[in-house]
């Protein structure tokens, strides 16, 4: 059965989201021609891809969390600029930022934003004094919203003379923020070996004197 226009539609909404999610070198090129393509055209692209057609006769019904974005950049299926996180959320680099250095939280589940845990909106005042203290900015406003179903935190600095406004980042910078704003993982402690005292056949360590 042939896509309808409609369809079409949804399903290029889908992958245009995905393809500028994604840190791929050509992706204003393929964003262009996926645009350009009529439904026949499409539907090629999709096979030539081997990406699933939802609305082929037969194709299982794809569920939320197979078409989420979010979803697919928690499951590391798409690559991102990850900050921080928690047992329930991850903290990431906005792409297309606001500001410098705006942040979103997401849940690792799928959920709305009634049903936010209080574990992520605390992951969210943590990045906020985090980014305060690195960046400086005059402000900090904090807002929740969700993207296809997905809940999610936005962090967004607010600076002095500079209007907010949506801009693609370029990934240097992406990629210098994420090394002042992320919080590095501890290694594991090595356990603490208990100090036994010498015993005449015990070799004491080496150890070097300081002369005043």
């Amino acid at each position: 059965m042939a896509l309808t226009k409609e369809q079409a539609e949804n399903i290029k909404q889908q992958l245009v989201s995905q393809i500028e999610n994604s840190q791929m070198e050509n992706k204003e090129q393929i964003k262009q021609q996926l645009l350009s393509l009529d439904e026949q055209g499409l539907e090629q692209f999709l096979k030539q891809n081997n990406i699933p057609n939802p609305y082929e006769e037969g194709a299982e019904p794809s569920s939320p969390q197979s078409q989420c974005i979010f979803c697919s950049i928690i499951n590391n299926e798409i690559p991102s600029y990850q900050i921080n996180e928690n047992d329930k959320s991850i903290a990431i680099l906005e792409i297309n930022p606001l500001s410098k250095g705006h942040s979103i939280i997401l849940p690792k589940q799928h959920i709305g934003t009634n049903e936010l845990p209080k574990s992520s909106l605390s992951l969210a005042q943590k990045i906020a004094k985090k980014i305060k203290l690195k960046l400086k900015p005059e402000d900090i406003k904090i807002e929740t919203s969700n993207f296809q179903g997905h809940a999610m935190i936005n962090i967004i600095p607010i600076y002095k003379d500079q209007k907010i406004g949506k801009r693609k980042a370029e990934e240097s910078e992406l990629q210098e923020l994420k090394n002042l704003l992320e919080t590095k993982k501890r290694g594991p402690r090595k356990p603490h070996s208990k100090t036994t005292k010498p015993g005449p056949s015990d070799k004491l360590p080496q150890i070097s004197f300081r002369i005043p």
